[in-house]
């Protein structure tokens, strides 16, 4: 497992990195041959949260989606909706 850092790039190294809580979470579920692929995208997104705070960064908040307009009647077809 290599993940490297630098402009927009960052790493995760097993020797450097273990003291850091989400990066050795992150370490430990690699390294576990039965680890659960379900667990993968949360332990990503905590390390990465963690190492991006490391370096000085912080997440953007993530835009509301704002609802969808009513379907046009129009593009629904008959007998449907």
């Amino acid at each position: 497992m290599h993940l490297r850092s630098g402009p927009g790039r960052l790493e995760l190294c097993p020797a450097c990195d273990a003291h850091r809580p989400a990066a050795h979470a992150f370490i430990q579920w690699h390294r576990d041959p039965g680890r659960d692929p379900k667990a993968l995208p949360k332990l990503f997104e905590d390390w990465e949260t963690e190492t991006m705070h490391a370096h000085g960064w912080t997440r953007a908040p993530q835009p509301d989606v704002p609802p969808s307009p009513p379907t046009h009647l129009r593009l629904v077809p008959r007998g449907r909706g």
